[in-house]
């Protein structure tokens, strides 16, 4: 077997996702952490936030944050071997440096903190429902490939993750997204807006790269266990360095989750574990990988089928 874990990005956060977790007696010293880091009681400050604010920037990406950490947590302790290698989709990019032990916890969650904070500040955030960025689906056909470049450019939206199949990720001011939504010329096009209050990936967040990478400096940062997949460009990073300048980058820089699955394949990567919320990551690499198989935390009821299922690929 040889493992990858995959660590979720926003947008399938629910409101019960955390639930469960803040009652949990093997989470009791992640929750106190993540107390700390807030400033309040973790369990107060997530029963006060309801569909809308749940999405917002600062919030989703600590609690997806504190989610993935609780699942590594569990999972951890069911593996049958190390993993082979760890790669996150954009917000998950920090939390591969945690899954591969570079970051603790406190640390970790205090860094997510900290980057939502500095985007937040490169613009205002969209208003409710207005989301700043859309997945493209599918290949696109020659005519309607020129109809998007235009759009596109007529609208100022640009591309912020290139995934696999042909499927991108644009991202715009809400406006301007809302504008190239709603443009005849594509009309035709799959497109989906997803719930992601700031256009991540893109040069509107230039303004909170060199910041977040002085935070990333002061962090204590660890070599990692494994190697850890850059979002930019798919490359392998083996040392902590690497982390100072892939982190800030991706900020800024459309990330080539293509290039990422290519980089799992010619691992041999055979098997994926996605730490979620959701099962997008798992899905892709079953269809990317043929012969793989992968699976998502939340597709089991609790660690113990996570360690069986896992044993049986083995």
């Amino acid at each position: 077997m040889r493992l990858a874990i995959l660590c979720s990005g926003q947008a399938r956060q629910h409101c019960q996702m955390l639930d469960a977790l803040l009652v949990a007696p093997d989470c009791a010293a992640l929750c106190e952490t993540a107390s700390a880091v807030l400033g309040e009681p973790v369990d107060r400050w997530w029963h006060a936030l309801d569909a809308r604010t749940l999405f917002l920037n600062r919030n989703a990406q600590f609690a997806i944050a504190l989610y993935q950490i609780a699942a590594w947590q569990r999972l951890s302790a069911q593996l049958p071997q190390a993993p082979a290698v760890v790669a996150g989709y954009s917000l998950g990019e920090v939390m591969a440096w945690h899954v591969a032990g570079a970051l603790d916890a406190a640390d970790t969650l205090a860094l997510v903190r900290e980057r939502a904070r500095l985007m937040d500040t490169c613009l205002p955030p969209a208003p409710p429902g207005q989301g700043c960025m859309a997945l493209w689906r599918g290949r696109t056909p020659p005519a309607l490939h020129e109809a998007r470049a235009a759009a596109m450019r007529r609208h100022g939206i640009v591309v912020a993750i290139h995934r696999p199949g042909g499927d991108w990720v644009l991202g715009g001011p809400p406006a301007a997204m809302d504008a190239f939504a709603a443009d005849p010329a594509i009309a035709a096009a799959d497109l989906k807006r997803l719930p992601v209050e700031v256009p991540s990936h893109t040069a509107l967040l230039v303004g909170a790269v060199a910041p977040f990478r002085a935070a990333l400096a002061r962090a204590p940062l660890h070599s990692p266990s494994m190697p850890v997949i850059a979002g930019i460009d798919g490359r392998l990073q083996r040392q902590d360095s690497d982390a100072l300048d892939s982190l800030p980058r991706q900020l800024a820089e459309p990330l080539h989750w293509d290039w990422c699955m290519e980089t799992l394949a010619s691992m041999a990567v055979d098997v994926a574990i996605e730490l979620g919320p959701g099962n997008d990551l798992a899905r892709q690499l079953e269809t990317e990988l043929p012969g793989s198989v992968a699976r998502a935390v939340d597709e089991f009821a609790d660690a113990a089928d996570m360690g069986q299922w896992l044993a049986a690929h083995a």
